[in-house]
């Protein structure tokens, strides 16, 4: 053989090599759930994920969200910076600390990522937009930061036995704005998807699988709903207050639900936009107020 070919055959082995490299490499990573991504200064801005971060352990948070009224930051995380949340975010404080990531829902990413991407702030987008999602989002960060067997336990916490019932009451899910606006819920949004498991059946119907849809007053006085579900997305005494006006206007007062005080109020902090880990007993609220419709 000559040392040409010789020469040939040794750059084939070495190529082979780096190839097999790779694969493995690539292989390992997938089968550890990305654990390369290796930051070490990230910054949460919701409440959800305060709380899922907190009860992982994870130690690289630099910055929180700002805690709504009814709520508080985890304690190993008091003290840190606050950074706002979705109603009112604060990039220049989260700019400030010079995180290697910040942790967005996939519900309110329209709130940071373009604001956040113009800074050169890098973005992970989490969802929690139900209970399944927010148990397959514990996992990958379970993953992420070397946490598996916390994260398995907290995903088994979040377990939910569906309800098997024959009564399936029908329920308008609303979600109220300061200044007496609001939204209807569908089934795909986090309190929606708890009202089918617990055994209900959300009226607001939605093609684009969206949460929140602009209520149609003529389908909800067709449908008659048993029960009524209120939220507020902020300042919860004064939506629950504008609710209760409403209710008895002439456009309500003759809906089921009103007629016969099925009429219930979500509250912060058992309930909220997006799925946390106070899934299990908003779950087993839910089942009672179906259960009293009955």
């Amino acid at each position: 053989m000559s040392k040409k070919q010789t020469r040939l055959l040794a750059l084939c082995f070495i190529l082979l090599l780096v190839l097999a490299g790779g694969w493995l490499w690539l292989a390992f990573s997938q089968t550890t759930g990305g654990n390369n991504k290796d930051f070490k200064r990230v910054v949460t801005t919701t409440n959800a994920q305060n709380q899922v971060f907190a009860q992982l352990g994870i130690k690289q948070v630099v910055g929180v969200a700002t805690p709504g009224e009814k709520q508080s930051v985890p304690d190993q995380y008091k003290g840190l910076p606050e950074v706002g949340n979705h109603v009112k975010p604060n990039i220049e404080k989260i700019v400030s600390l010079k995180p290697d990531a910040v942790y967005v829902d996939q519900a309110l990413v329209d709130d940071y990522k373009n604001k956040l991407n113009a800074e050169n702030v890098h973005t992970e987008i989490l969802n929690l937009q139900t209970v399944s999602d927010l148990q397959n989002t514990i996992t990958s960060l379970g993953n992420t930061y070397h946490k598996p067997i916390k994260a398995a336990q907290m995903r088994h916490e979040l377990d939910l036995k569906d309800s098997k019932t024959k009564h399936h009451p029908k329920v308008l899910l609303l979600m109220g704005m300061p200044g007496g606006s609001f939204l209807a819920g569908t089934k795909y949004s986090y309190v929606g998807d708890l009202i089918e498991r617990a055994g209900g059946r959300v009226v607001t119907k939605s093609s684009a699988k969206s949460d929140y849809v602009q209520p149609n007053t003529e389908q909800i006085a067709k449908e008659q709903p048993d029960v009524i579900i209120t939220m507020a997305h902020a300042m919860d005494k004064s939506v629950f207050d504008s609710f209760k006006t409403q209710f008895k206007s002439n456009n309500w007062k003759n809906i089921k639900a009103v007629k016969e005080h099925h009429v219930y109020q979500a509250k912060e902090p058992t309930f909220s936009m997006t799925a946390n880990m106070n899934a299990p007993k908003a779950f087993k609220q839910i089942q009672k107020w179906l259960a009293e419709s009955n």
